[in-house]
């Protein structure tokens, strides 16, 4: 085939035909890639019956005059009649139209509309995204800068959870720092993993990211717990409360032996509920039957996915067998008469997964509850994965909206010469679009709801995705677009109706209409202190970004007190990821970013100028992490975040990226329990001190 014709055709799919490095290198997509991804998306979908599809969808502003264009329609010349209806089902406007090329609508207040084009022929149906013009900013912020903790929800210790950091360790976290001005939380994502396969612990490989994980449930608070005695007698028993102290002053979460201790509880629980005759219980059972009527059939199939997978529980799965990937192929592929024919025969167990969702739902939502009744202006700040794992509930209830034979990933460049695969399969942008990118609304809307801050992650996503042929290498991968504009009115939209602001991770190369469009829709960029080295020092605090969240480190870097000591450095040496002269150079551009810390604190008068001690010979001490935490707070940044575990001084890596069993990723906790944590005076004089210096 031509190679211009292939590129022509290719970019009609909106498949970039070349990219430019990290280096500005011009780097052009081989034949074969574009062929592939060319026909990828050209292959005709099966239909979904149960959903609804559109000819169409069209972006405009709120308050501002809309004039719908026909031309794609070839209705131009036609005599048509159109209805135009709000997403409650109101008819707003009727009428008939003659030979024009557009559609004059009114202003609309921000929201989706259903525009349904009648002519003699047939019907077309139009989802209008009638977009806000930013995303929500909160009141408190044109008041303040405010400040918050992160922290990986697993990692909390203390001596009333059952092993892993859980929602009470959360509610006695918020207790505490609320007293200091903190007006956010940020916790790892909340999504859904495999209940059946509890090591598979990446938040960001879940196997939803529409439902929660019940893992941490606080078990003991809930109202079915308080009341069942037989649950209690168990709980206190010599054997479960041996086995739950061991799992307490564990090093690591053992997520095998958490989940079935919680599981067992839980269904006992749940029988419990079902026959209890408490006035309390059955309310909240008339609450639950509520919430499965209003979820529907996509909480049940999640329930479905639970007690299908739990058949085919494997204890070291791959990318290629987690989920519905190692099951019978007959339940792969569900029909629908098949589908309904499981959903009766486990019902049950269905019901049983689906209650815990209610329970996880409920829980959360009393947490922001008391984030708001202590003042909290912001509560909790969730996280959002780039997309599930490809063995998911999600692509598994839904497989038309998926690219199961690609992937995402990232180019290589200097930091990983063989690019990154991350395994997860990317929405099908044809079909997301033809169905009103609904699927997508569902999801932003089911984590706003818990939330008053979303981070993005790799918010490029929405614009462009590195997308890998299957069995190929990142190498061989290519850049195909999305609907950016659809996907950030709808953004904008569910920030605005759930008051949730908007973080967008940004870290890397992002091209200039991405960053132009992320500016005007008022989203924060992600403004991390360990990458922000520019010859030789860092930025003076007044030239830290307004819009953003500005912090020292991620989930995926080291603590800072690990970052000094460079034990994450040596860390990879002993696993083999880095090694030789790479290592080397790893090594010396640590000293170059230690010293040019050093320097700018000295520069900015943190430090005094005879200040002695080098990047070299110094070691990390208090007071070093008390004056840059004072530089970081001291910044113009509208949000302001510190890690729980430089709080601590603790030497700690919760991710190794490169690495996968190697290290035990997503595992490590905190040093000290929360107890010990709130009685100690430095601790506590720190998060004043951090309270006062944001204040500056």
């Amino acid at each position: 085939m031509d190679m211009a014709y292939l590129r022509r055709e290719a970019e009609k799919q909106g498949i970039a035909s070349s990219h430019y490095d990290i280096d500005g290198n011009l780097i052009y997509a081989s034949s074969e890639t574009l062929a592939y991804f060319t026909e990828l998306l050209t292959r005709p979908t099966k239909l979904n019956k149960s959903v609804t599809y559109y000819d169409d969808v069209a972006v405009f502003f709120e308050h501002e005059s809309i004039q719908y264009d026909l031309t794609p329609l070839n209705l131009s010349q036609q005599s048509l009649t159109y209805q135009l209806s709000n997403d409650s089902g109101q008819i707003l406007l009727e009428q008939s139209l003659f030979c024009s090329l557009f559609i004059e609508l009114p202003t609309l207040e921000y929201g989706y509309y259903q525009l349904i084009i009648s002519s003699a022929e047939k019907n077309y149906l139009i989802r209008l995204l009638v977009s806000p013009k930013t995303v929500y900013q909160p009141p408190v912020l044109e008041q303040k800068k405010v400040w918050g903790l992160n922290v990986q929800l697993y990692s909390l210790r203390s001596q009333q959870n059952w092993g892993i950091g859980d929602f009470s360790d959360l509610a006695y976290l918020i207790k505490q720092v609320s007293q200091y001005g903190v007006d956010f939380i940020g916790i790892n994502p909340l999504h859904l993993m495999y209940p059946a396969v509890p090591e598979w612990a990446s938040p960001y490989s879940s196997s939803s990211r529409r439902w929660l994980n019940s893992i941490y449930l606080a078990v003991h608070t809930l109202p079915e717990f308080k009341l069942c005695k037989t649950v209690q007698n168990w709980f206190v028993s010599e054997e479960v409360q041996s086995e739950i102290e061991q799992l307490r002053y564990a090093e690591l979460v053992d997520y095998t032996a958490v989940t079935n201790l919680k599981l067992t509880a839980l269904e006992q629980l749940f029988a419990f509920s079902k026959r209890s005759k408490s006035t309390h219980i059955m309310q909240r059972r008339q609450t639950f039957q509520q919430f499965m009527k209003q979820q529907g059939e996509p909480l049940l199939l999640q329930g479905l996915f639970n007690v299908l997978d739990s058949q085919f529980h494997q204890h070291t799965p791959t990318e290629q067998t987690i989920g519905w990937l190692g099951w019978y192929q007959e339940w792969q592929q569900l029909s629908v008469t098949k589908r309904k024919a499981l959903l009766k025969q486990h019902q049950d167990q269905v019901e049983f997964y689906a209650w815990l969702q209610w329970l996880t739902t409920v829980q959360l939502n009393e947490i922001q509850g008391l984030c708001q009744s202590l003042g909290m202006a912001l509560g909790i700040y969730g996280d959002l994965a780039v997309n599930s794992s490809r063995g998911s509930v999600d692509v598994w209830s839904d497989p038309e909206l998926y690219f199961v034979n690609a992937s995402v990933g990232a180019p290589p460049d200097p930091l990983g010469p063989i690019g990154q695969n991350w395994n997860l399969p990317p929405y099908n942008p044809a079909v997301l679009k033809a169905r009103g990118f609904q699927p997508f609304i569902d999801m932003l809307r089911s984590n706003m709801q818990h939330f008053g801050i979303l981070r993005i992650d790799h918010v490029m996503g929405l614009f462009r995705l590195w997308l890998i042929p299957e069995g190929k290498t990142a190498a061989d991968g290519a850049y195909v677009h999305y609907p950016f504009d659809q996907l950030m009115a709808i953004l904008a939209i569910e920030s605005q109706r759930n008051q949730c602001l908007i973080v967008g991770e940004d870290l890397g190369t992002v091209p200039d209409e991405v960053r132009s469009k992320l500016n005007e829709f008022q989203i924060f960029s992600y403004f991390v202190l360990y990458f922000e080295q520019r010859n030789r020092e860092y930025p003076a605090a007044n030239a830290f970004p307004l819009k953003a969240f500005s912090t020292i480190g991620t989930h995926d870097v080291p603590s800072l007190s690990s970052f000094w000591h460079c034990v994450d450095l040596q860390l990879f040496n002993q696993l083999g990821v880095l090694e030789g002269e790479v290592l080397q150079q790893k090594y010396e551009q640590r000293v170059v970013d230690k010293q040019a810390l050093l320097d700018t604190l000295r520069r900015d008068s943190y430090l005094p100028a005879h200040y002695e001690g080098d990047a070299l010979s110094m070691a990390m001490h208090a007071h070093l992490n008390y004056v840059l935490h004072q530089y970081l707070a001291n910044s113009c940044s509208q949000l302001i975040g510190v890690q729980l575990e430089n709080l601590l001084s603790q030497e700690v890596s919760f991710n190794l990226p490169g690495t996968d069993t190697e290290y035990p990723n997503w595992r490590k906790k905190l040093a000290c329990t929360l107890e010990s944590m709130f009685n100690d005076n430095n601790i506590t004089a720190f998060l004043a001190s951090v309270n006062q210096a944001r204040k500056v």
